[in-house]
């Protein structure tokens, strides 16, 4: 059956005019969200939605659901850059985006419900929420949505994240082999993230022959700015002979590694000489001034964007296909924080057989 055969017929069942269903098909964005699902329901039993090309995102308004700070590129840049991507990528569709901002943790239901049930939202984004309320909520409304940085525990809904275990193990493996020993790791704790990257780093203790000692090996920011960091690591150092203190800190973030540069210098401490230094971040923060060219794992940050869209183009045309979790790898960037300390620590590792 041709294209416009397939257009007739369709027209014929749901009494639209062909002209309004080449436009559904085409993914224009002035139809009504009733002819939409008229054209969809009809294309979908007749095996049409299988043959459009994957670059057609069929939407009138993609909801995006973030915490406020996402929205301000002065508070949250990473989850600003990530939306900006999605924006990018949906503007090509003639798309209109709403946004939605929700508290982390028990985010409004109701606001939440409100937004949802406009009847010209086609899919959801949602970003760095935890409230298992709001993913069954958003798995009963029967559109397609999408998360970053967040986990169904129940796998109704396809998620995006940067797959933090692997980033906090790499970071972790990084400086062992470098030679250092003990690593601290200076993070926040305040989301599931977080701690998946908590679970990395003590495996890649595991693997190191480094049993793993929540006194020794971890020291807990109370959030993630850096007037909070720069109190954390102040009082840590403050506590800590100068021979008990750690080889090398990873630092959860770029604040915190900023903040932690700092009071080591006021405390005389040099940065590699003395003590190592490794932050997360992404290649945006990169950019910014900084006083050091940090030794990074960086985060994937706007690629989240990008494959939410493609993930929620794939859900379209696939309603009931297996939800997955999609993990994209962080990679290091080797800067001047960091120094190679193993020929310091031969005794720490086992000669060859021979030598």
């Amino acid at each position: 059956m041709t294209g416009k055969l397939k257009i007739r017929q369709i027209a014929e069942l749901t009494g639209l005019s062909p002209s309004t269903v080449s436009r559904v098909l085409a993914g224009k964005a002035n139809v009504s969200p009733q002819a939409k699902e008229k054209v969809f329901t009809h294309a979908r039993n007749m095996g049409i939605l299988r043959d459009i090309p994957a670059s057609r995102l069929l939407m009138n308004t993609l909801l995006i659901c973030a915490p406020p700070a996402a929205f301000s590129p002065h508070e949250d840049l990473y989850y600003y850059e990530a939306i900006q991507e999605i924006t990018a990528e949906v503007s090509r569709f003639d798309i209109h985006v709403r946004k939605c901002a929700l508290t982390v943790n028990d985010p409004d239901i109701a606001g939440f419900m409100q937004a949802l049930s406009q009847s010209d939202v086609d899919g959801i984004i949602i970003i760095g929420i935890d409230d298992v309320m709001l993913y069954r909520l958003a798995a009963e409304s029967n559109k397609p949505v999408v998360m970053i940085n967040a986990k169904d525990s129940e796998m109704r809904l396809d998620c995006v994240s940067a797959d933090h275990y692997s980033i906090g193990y790499s970071a972790a493996h990084y400086l062992f082999q470098k030679g250092h020993r003990p690593v601290l790791l200076f993070t926040d704790l305040r989301r599931e993230t977080m701690m998946q990257r908590l679970d990395g780093f003590k495996r890649a203790c595991l693997e190191h022959h480094i049993a793993f000692d929540e006194a020794t090996h971890l020291l807990i920011n109370k959030g993630n700015g850096k007037e909070q960091a720069r109190e954390s690591i102040d009082k840590y150092l403050r506590e800590h002979k100068r021979e008990t203190l750690p080889s090398a800190i990873v630092c959860g973030s770029t604040p915190i590694a900023h903040a932690t540069l700092e009071a080591l210098t006021a405390m005389g401490i040099r940065v590699p000489e003395d003590i190592s230094l490794m932050s997360m971040d992404f290649a945006h923060e990169m950019k910014t001034a900084t006083p050091m060219n940090f030794t990074s794992m960086l985060l994937p940050c706007r690629e989240l964007g990008t494959e939410a869209v493609y993930i929620l183009q794939s859900r379209l045309m696939r309603a009931t296909s297996a939800k997955f979790n999609l993990l994209l790898q962080g990679k290091i960037h080797s800067g001047q924080s960091v120094a190679d300390v193993k020929w310091k620590r031969k005794g720490l590792y086992p000669q060859p057989v021979g030598l």
